[in-house]
Order: C-alpha cells, then structure tokens, then sequence
C-alpha cells in the first residue's frame, strides 16, 4: 500500500510539473512586459531552467542512491513549488533569473527522485510505471493553455497560472511527508532474489549496452523536440499548408504521443518488452517521417503527425527503465546520467536547427532529423542484442539449476 501512495504522488507532481515545464514558454508575453524585457529575454529564462537541470541532474542521482528517494521527490515538488511562484512576483529580470535555475534544478530533483520510486514501487512493471509519467505531463500540458486563457479572459492576474500549480505541488509534497517509500536498500537476501527473478543474470557492459541506451536517451528527446519546434514550419513552407493548419499539427502529435502512453503501458504488462520497443518505435518515427517528406499531401500530412507523435512519446522513459533493470543496483545514478543526455538534447538541438536552417531551409532540418533516426535505430539493435545475450544467460542459468 506504501508504495501505492508514493507512486500516486509522483504521478501528481509530473502532472503538476506538465505545467510547470512549458510555464515560462506560454506566458512570454506576460513575462516580456513585467520582467522589462523582450521575448529573447525571456527565452534566455528558459534556457536557464534547462542549465540548472542539466548541472544537478548526475548529482542529484548519485544522492538519491545515498540517501533515498523521498528526500528529492518532496525538495523537488517544493523548490518546483517556489520556482512557480517565484517568478511572477520576481521584481527583476536578475531575480527571475535564479528562480529559473532553480525551476531546472527542481526538476532534476523530481526525475532523479521519481523515476527510481516508480521502479522500486512496481518492480514487475518498471517500462508501464515510468511511461505512464508522461501522460500525466501530457494532460498538465494540455490543460495549462486553457487555464490561462480562462485568467486573460477574466481579467485576472496572469501569474494564478503559475500558482495552481504551485499549491497542487505543496499539498503533494506536504503530503508525502507522511508516506513511507518503497525501500531503495536491497540487502543481500533481496539481492540473491531480485537476480533470480530478473532477466538479467550476466554483467552488462555500461561501455556498451550503457552508453547505447544514454545515446537514446539524447537522440528520443532530440527528434521529440526537433519536431515540435520545427514541423509547423516545415508544413507551412514546404508543403504549403497555412498557418493555422500548419500549427494543429502540434494537436494531432500530442494526441497520437498521449494515446502512445496509454497503449505502452498496457501492452507492457502483457505483451511485449520496453526492450523492444525501443527498437520498433524508432523505425515506425523512421517511416512517417519519411512519408512526411515525400508525400507532401496535408491530409497525409496529419496522419503522418499523429504517428510521429505516437511513435516518439515514451522513448526516453523506455530507455531509462532498461537501463535501470541492467544496472539495478545505482537506479538513481543511471537515471542521472541518462537524463543528462535528455538534458543536453533539449538544449543542444534548437542551437543546431537555428544553424542549419541559416544554411539552408527547413528541409535541411528534416534530413538531419533522419540522421538522428537511424543512429537511434542502430543503438537500439545493439541494445536488444546485448538485452538477448544476457538473457540467453539468464535460460542456461535456469537449465543448468534444473
């Protein structure tokens, strides 16, 4: 039962946190005129959430191995907390500034935090328990645009979009204070048990399979953010769909990515392996995004982006839950590292596409977007070899004991 109300708070504050994320990006005008700046100041706000997070991710993981989970999972919903109310109230540019960092670090805190609990809480269904989270920040995201809309159109300050959230995140922490998490100490009884229980019986090999799987967790969010940035664009310019057209787009990706979520975490539980899905979702991105490009119909248009949506939501988090059923004993460690890559992607690729598209037009962001792709496909065919022999492993150990 405790790691049922662990696991519900989580799940409460990424739903919190699916606001919390896109704050700064949906309220830029709002900010631009309070902060006394202009919307590339207040996209540098955002790139300072992005930095905060990725200079605490590893370490916060490290930690969470230490010392245990509850402590970042609370500190993360409470700084996330302070974050969210911080920066409409901020008096400067300068003060809002070190909120945003602190918005990045919040987030490293939950993630490192939240991730390990969801594994520790339902270790039989690790892959459906973390892909799960991103539905809960898909319906946060979803929500976020229509609450502020709601404020504007009631004259009502623009920052109570900041503080809904805020008070979901503090009665979450408040209340988890009081709940026991799953253990995340495996002592050697466990240990001897986990082993015969799991698939994973060898010694994996973190030079291989390890750095394959952080190599997905760059190139899954990498393509995820490629696209929402750029395939309005691409639509508008190349295949000639207006603006309004072009812009739903982002619609029928979310709601192929949110029905992704849904399907993932049911088929988990039954059918199929985070495993392979790591390998089939990739080709499937592969193919739409090919037919994106080369059937330039907008009718096939959206289809395509439903399942370009469908088939990117969930990667990372697959990957992530792979990565900590190979190397189980530093759960919080592997979810820093790989969260890393996630971090490094979401700040690394709109600098590369602004490049590229300087050189060339959009198309040359699609082409690059393919390369990112395929590199994505190759590690996870080297994943699933790897994930087969140590498997293989796991069939002779259970031959020979019989």
């Amino acid at each position: 039962m405790r790691s049922k109300f662990a696991a519900l708070g989580c799940y409460i504050n990424y739903f919190a946190f699916g606001m919390a994320y896109i704050m700064i990006a949906q309220n830029m005008s709002f900010l631009s005129e309070k902060l006394n700046t202009d919307n590339a100041g207040v996209s540098f706000l955002i790139s300072a959430f992005g930095v905060g997070r990725l200079l605490s991710l590893y370490i916060a993981g490290t930690l969470s191995d230490r010392i245990g989970r509850k402590p970042f999972v609370i500190l993360g919903a409470l700084f996330c907390a302070l974050f969210l109310v911080g920066i409409p109230l901020s008096p400067s540019y300068e003060v809002a500034l070190i909120f945003a960092v602190l918005g990045g670090l919040s987030n490293a805190f939950l993630d490192a935090g939240t991730y390990p609990t969801l594994m520790e809480s339902f270790p039989k269904y690790a892959g459906a328990a973390t892909v799960s989270l991103k539905a809960f920040i898909s319906v946060g995201s979803l929500i976020l645009p229509f609450m502020i809309a709601f404020f504007l159109n009631n004259n009502i300050f623009f920052g109570w979009s900041f503080f809904v959230p805020a008070i979901i995140l503090i009665i979450s922490a408040v209340s988890l204070m009081t709940v026991k998490f799953p253990s995340f100490r495996v002592s050697n009884d466990e240990k001897k048990n986990e082993i015969v229980s799991s698939t994973i019986v060898g010694k994996p090999k973190f030079k291989l399979e390890g750095m394959a799987l952080v190599g997905i967790g760059f190139t899954a969010p990498a393509l995820l953010y490629l696209m929402q940035i750029w395939m309005p664009t691409y639509a508008q310019e190349v295949i000639g769909m207006s603006l309004t057209s072009s812009l739903k787009l982002i619609s029928y990706y979310n709601v192929g990515a949110f029905v992704s979520v849904i399907a993932v975490a049911i088929a988990l539980r039954k059918w199929v392996k985070a495993v392979e899905v790591l390998l089939v979702y990739p080709i499937i991105t592969l193919v739409a995004t090919l037919v994106l490009m080369f059937i330039q119909v907008p009718s096939v248009t959206v289809v395509a982006a439903f399942i370009i949506g469908f088939s990117l939501a969930g990667v990372m988090q697959l990957a992530l839950s792979v990565m900590c059923e190979m190397f189980w004993k530093n759960k919080g460690r592997m979810t820093g590292i790989l969260c890393t890559a996630t971090s490094a992607a979401t700040a690394g690729i709109p600098f590369v596409t602004g490049l590229i598209t300087r050189f060339t037009d959009v198309s040359g962001v699609f082409i690059f977007s393919l390369m990112i792709n395929i590199t994505g496909i190759l590690l996870a065919v080297l994943v699933n070899y790897r994930y087969r022999m140590l498997t293989k492993k796991t069939a002779n150990v259970q031959q020979m004991a019989a």
